[in-house]
């Protein structure tokens, strides 16, 4: 601890106590390291004409890469009174032409007793003493912090000028850095939400690059795995030029898995890994296993209750045994028939553009538009009853598949067979739906909308941002590097594992064409899709017990935060959140919150 009697002109003086956190919890960082880049100065109340203090310097040596704290006391004039506000800056003492940012997590005063804390969770970056101060963000880093006292306060309750004007700075200079991707420039007929107007990774503002070791451990894993990529393809070519190259074919699934624990041998993949995905293997099969995994699967949100079967089933038939003797009249009645349909697939064309990389030669990756009938059955398990597959992109008519019949008891009959591959058609569909529009759509387009409309328009002092702010700074990130590397329509990572992954943004769009803001309603999107009472339905059970829980706690915490209708009527920082998100999706059709 540094104390600093600052006291020498006879005036009242009182003691404040600096807490000042610094520096980011890094996994890949073993060690404590100092930054020493400059002093930190720090001005209370600035602006204030009665009550702003004089710049203090502090030229401690500040924890950067591991979660540290420096405490500093200090004798300050009596008239100072309550920290309500305080201007954080840094000032360089070196003369390199690149410096280290310093990332400050909070600053806690202590005065009178009474802790005071100021929530910053931002990089400052130290500027030159000769150049001046800096009104402009440097380095993607704000030129200094102006942060209000608190959880967070509305606008229109500030009563003093100095505070008000902060907040405006505070504001502008964020809403400088996050800037909306231009359309104009960008033109395309295809749906998808706003996102940051940043292409790489490297060019976000500091505030947004907290992700360096799990980026770092990314790119080496993608780096290790393309060369790895890159051998095989090259072996492949050697041995089709000296005439060794053969395909592997399988008599039967058990000559498969001998071929799997070998090649595990070869490869060195773990054998916990293997020996579970053997598991699954044997009781991949059975019907029971599909139904569990459709409602239990990372894709439970796309299954819905039939009412009655529309145009798209009509030349099929669902065989009398599956349902246990009942007409589907009956069935539908009971309200025991449920469907998955993948339509997000419609008009895509097959892939395999990139198939060289993975195996020498092109292949064709068929995308085949895949439909599932369910029937809940008597002892409450769900099981499917049709699959309706086709290949419309070669013109085929559509076929109809349903399980065998109970007598043939052969696993290795036809009839059983036709119906396992069938179900493997209806997979593949499955996984590039729930990839392409489950994952990163609705998980990480639609939520990178929101949180770039946040960052633009509300204040580090607002309590909305508070609270949001920690759940909505990793997905950007995340998106841009995704961007580049994973949904690029150029050359995308999904492009070498999904059939559909050529043409990743045409999905989208058809994703976005009948995406709603309900959607994202938990409580109506079961009762939309009538699935309320399935029952061992574990990802409703679970996401609408994880709903109540989240929708109890920012409930509360709005209701702390708007006394009134009054509040949320002239909270104007937080309608202009909605205009622009508003603007950048509706104006696409992307978002239809006409009732938000």
């Amino acid at each position: 601890m540094t104390v600093k009697n600052e006291g020498s002109n006879g005036l009242n003086e009182e003691a404040y106590t600096f807490i000042i956190q610094t520096g980011a919890d890094i996994p890949s960082k073993s060690a404590t390291e100092k930054w020493n880049d400059g002093t930190m100065i720090i001005t209370i109340n600035p602006g204030s004409e009665t009550s702003e203090s004089k710049q203090l310097k502090i030229r401690e040596h500040f924890p950067s890469q591991t979660e540290g704290a420096v405490t500093v006391d200090f004798w300050l004039p009596a008239n100072i009174g309550v920290p309500k506000l305080i201007k954080v800056d840094l000032e360089s003492n070196k003369f390199e032409i690149i410096k280290e940012a310093l990332y400050v997590r909070e600053i806690t005063i202590i005065y009178n007793r009474d802790p005071y804390r100021f929530p910053i969770k931002n990089f400052v970056y130290p500027h030159n003493p000769i150049r001046g101060n800096p009104t402009v963000a440097e380095m993607g880093c704000p030129p200094h912090f102006l942060v209000r006292e608190g959880g967070g306060t509305l606008k229109h309750h500030e009563t003093e000028d100095f505070i008000i004007k902060a907040r405006e700075e505070d504001l502008a200079t964020i809403h400088s850095m996050v800037q909306w991707n231009d359309s104009e420039e960008n033109p395309t007929a295809l749906l998808y939400p706003g996102f940051l107007g940043v292409m790489e990774y490297d060019k976000l503002p500091r505030f947004l690059q907290f992700r360096e070791a799990k980026l770092d451990a990314f790119n080496a894993l993608r780096s290790a795995g393309m060369k790895e990529v890159k051998a095989n393809v090259l072996d492949n070519i050697k041995d089709k030029i000296l005439g060794r190259y053969k395909e592997e074919r399988f008599e039967s699934f058990e000559q498969y898995e001998m071929f799997l624990k070998m090649k595990s041998d070869e490869m060195g993949w773990s054998k916990e890994i293997v020996q579970e995905a053997l598991k699954v293997a044997k009781i991949y099969r059975q019907d029971e296993e599909l139904g569990r995994q459709t409602l239990c699967g990372p894709n439970a949100m796309y299954i819905k209750k039939v009412t009655t079967l529309d145009a798209r089933w009509e030349g099929g038939a669902v065989p009398e045994h599956a349902l246990e003797g009942k007409s589907l009249e009956d069935v539908i009645k009971e309200g025991h028939l449920f469907e998955v349909n993948f339509d997000d697939l419609i008009g895509i064309p097959h892939g395999g553009s990139f198939s060289k990389k993975l195996t020498g030669s092109k292949q064709t990756w068929y995308v085949v538009l895949a439909d599932c009938l369910l029937y809940l059955r008597n002892d409450e398990k769900l099981v499917p009853v049709q699959i309706r597959l086709e290949n419309r992109n070669d013109g085929e008519a559509p076929t109809w598949w349903g399980p065998p019949s109970p007598e043939i008891s052969d696993l290795s009959h036809p009839e059983h067979l036709a119906w396992l591959y069938a179900k493997m058609w209806y997979r593949c569909a499955e996984v590039n739906v729930y990839s392409l529009c489950t994952h990163f759509a609705r998980a990480h387009a639609t939520n990178e909308l929101f949180a770039v409309a946040c960052y633009r328009n509300l204040p580090n002092a607002h309590p909305i941002f508070r609270m949001l702010q920690p759940h909505i700074q990793g997905i950007i990130p995340v998106n841009v590097q995704a961007r580049a590397v994973l949904v690029n329509p150029g050359q995308n990572a999904f492009s070498l594992f999904l059939s559909a992954g050529d043409n990743l943004m045409h999905v989208f769009n058809n994703y976005y064409k009948k995406f709603t803001y309900e959607d994202l309603i938990l409580p109506l999107d079961i009762e939309k899709r009538g699935v309320g009472d399935i029952p061992e339905y574990l990802y409703r059970d679970d996401t609408l017990s994880h709903w109540n829980i989240i929708t109890q706690y920012v409930s509360e915490m709005v209701h702390l935060i708007y006394p009134s209708d009054e509040d949320v009527a002239l909270d104007t920082e937080m309608q202009n959140v909605l205009k622009d998100a508003v603007d950048k999706g509706e104006a696409d059709g992307v978002l239809d919150c006409s009732d938000c």
